[in-house]
């Protein structure tokens, strides 16, 4: 940031020298993009807490099964997913879902650094109107973190529902009653790693509480 800065600086004392104002029009530009970094620096500064740094997972569940929950929670990943690519991150799931689509529980993997930072505050729950979901913010699980979660703990159940696009596959930690589900679809027999990548993630949720 100091770089751009001092090149910054020198690119005005030479725009201003030769009257070039073709330099002085790009340097605007730059002027708002370094004002926009400086802001997320500091907000990144501020984020201190143990897990602060990584990538996050987010799950989304609608609270009851209403069509109008159903709904919104197919709303809230969608803004979030939003969020996330409108900053550069690199988001695992979901799949894109059309319009009016409807789902009790969703993932959102956000793969990048500070976005457990910038997202753990969001956990809780949503309402509009008379739907209500519920939000989790856990800390992305990294490659050399304790395996906490085995094969034999793990059940795998099929929630069928009136509607087909609303089925789904449910991965249960079952010393711990955490669980995730995904969209019952052609993929869905891959996903078991990406289930258990989640579920290690779920269970960082309850460190970052024991650490307070």
């Amino acid at each position: 940031m100091r770089r751009r800065l001092d090149d910054a600086r020198q690119l005005v004392a030479l725009a201003v020298d030769t009257h070039d104002d073709a330099v002085l029009a790009d340097l605007r530009v730059e002027a708002e993009a370094l004002s926009a970094a400086v802001e997320d620096l500091q907000i990144r500064m501020r984020l201190d807490g143990p897990f602060d740094l990584r990538g996050a997972v987010v799950v989304v569940r609608a609270a009851g099964t209403g069509e109008d929950a159903a709904t919104l929670v197919v709303t809230v990943l969608r803004q979030y997913r939003e969020w996330a690519e409108r900053h550069g991150h690199v988001v695992a799931l979901p799949d894109d879902v059309p319009p009016g689509s409807r789902l009790l529980e969703g993932t959102l993997v956000v793969a990048a650094p500070y976005a457990y930072g910038l997202l753990r505050a969001e956990a809780g729950r949503f309402r509009a109107g008379s739907a209500e979901v519920t939000v989790t913010v856990a800390p992305l699980v990294e490659d050399d973190d304790p395996e906490t979660v085995q094969d034999e703990d793990v059940r795998v159940d099929l929630m069928c529902t009136r509607d087909p696009a609303t089925a789904s596959v449910r991965f249960t930690h079952l010393p711990t009653g955490r669980s995730v589900s995904f969209r019952n679809d052609a993929r869905a027999g891959q996903r078991r790693e990406v289930a258990r990548r989640v579920l290690r993630s779920l269970l960082l949720v309850a460190d970052v509480e024991n650490l307070g």
